[in-house]
């Protein structure tokens, strides 16, 4: 194998591969990027068995070949490298030759007959999503993401199709929800039945979203979820397990609603809780005529409260939260202003923004 490239068109692609690739895994080919060289282009391919990566690149292909360098240090050489163009091409005894101006390094390489096979789009029928949707749902929701293991069912965001073609988001972690719903065309039946897309698939998807301002192509395939644009393409195993009943715990006919500054609230929390050190402590949320309270202690640095005028002439309400599932939850929405929908001091708090009744952040009340 023998090709040349362009050193910034190389070094996007190992970037976007080495950030997938499992360096600490059992299998040392999955530590390795998969290079395939053929007629004018470049594939450059990583993958944990879970989340997989192709990127295809232009290059002048001499010969083609097949190889696998490690992805780590791939990308630390072509990244230090003072060259406009990167030559590579095989040499004797496993070794890879990558020569650029004067700089040349001799790499040892990993038979590519062992790296693993990724999910084929060959065949599967795609459907086309604006790229900004697909920003803004998991921006809105995957703060929400459970990080426990052993909870692997929360471990990503859930979508779900309708039957009226309105596409949900949905994450939580058992103690707050957010979700948001857009109406989307042309969604595949695999959506309508719910899938779990993991954490770091999410991730994934959400940079691939963010270097386009075009549409994605999307499908479902034999337990994967597929995407792809120009040049990319992203294959992630879906989580094999059933998401909670989350409509079940949506909170119905709140007697209290507030209309607030999202802003003005989000810093008068940060404010209050900078005393709240101890992150099982929370913060005190109270109501009275025109007053919204909030309030926190320690006993090793004292105590903190603040006072918002609001409009509210309802009964007296008392009850505290997490700050930072709150603080979350209000920079997930980007809106002026915010609704607050309350039951009572062991019911959840409900936040929405006031102009997208379609979006929503649920979070638990602490015991007082």
């Amino acid at each position: 194998m023998k090709f040349e490239i362009a050193r910034e068109e190389f070094l996007r692609g190992v970037a976007r591969v080495q950030a997938i690739v499992d360096r600490r895994g059992t299998l040392p080919i999955l530590a390795n990027t998969l290079i395939e060289a053929q007629s004018g282009q470049l594939r450059l391919i990583g993958t944990d068995l879970e989340v997989g990566v192709i990127c295809t690149l232009v290059a002048e292909v001499e010969e083609p070949g097949r190889i696998t360098l490690g992805a780590k240090k791939l990308h630390e050489i072509v990244r230090e490298l003072d060259a406009s163009l990167v030559e590579i091409k095989t040499g004797a005894d496993s070794r890879v030759e990558l020569s650029a101006n004067q700089t040349r390094f001799s790499l040892l390489s990993i038979s590519p007959e062992e790296y693993p096979s990724l999910p084929s789009a060959e065949g599967v029928d795609f459907f086309q999503l604006e790229a900004a949707i697909v920003r803004e749902m998991i921006d809105r929701t995957f703060y929400a993401t459970s990080s426990d293991e052993t909870r692997y069912n929360l471990n990503g965001i859930y979508m779900e199709l309708s039957a009226d073609d309105v596409l949900s988001c949905v994450a939580t972690d058992g103690h707050r929800l957010a979700k948001i719903d857009r109406t989307v065309a042309n969604a595949p039946e695999e959506f309508k039945k719910g899938l779990i897309v993991p954490r770091k698939g999410v991730v994934e998807l959400r940079k691939l979203c963010d270097e386009t301002d075009a549409k994605v192509e999307i499908a479902v395939n034999e337990g994967f979820l597929l995407v792809r644009r120009p040049g990319h393409q992203l294959s992630c195993r879906l989580i094999d397990g059933e998401f909670p009943s989350f409509r079940q715990v949506l909170p119905e006919n709140q007697p209290i609603r507030l209309v607030t500054d999202r802003e003005r609230l989000l810093h008068a929390v940060r404010r209050v809780s900078l005393v709240a050190s101890d992150r099982g402590s929370g913060f005190a949320f109270a109501l009275d005529q025109d007053q919204m309270q909030l309030s926190a202690s320690n006993p090793d640095l004292g105590e903190a409260s603040e006072q918002l005028n609001i409009e509210y002439s309802g009964p007296a309400f008392a009850t505290r939260y997490d700050a930072r599932y709150v603080l979350e939850a209000l920079q997930a929405i980007p809106s002026k202003e915010i609704m607050l929908e309350l039951i009572d001091g062991l019911s959840p708090a409900q936040i929405r923004p006031v102009e997208d009744p379609d979006q929503l952040a649920i979070v638990m009340p602490m015991r007082l």
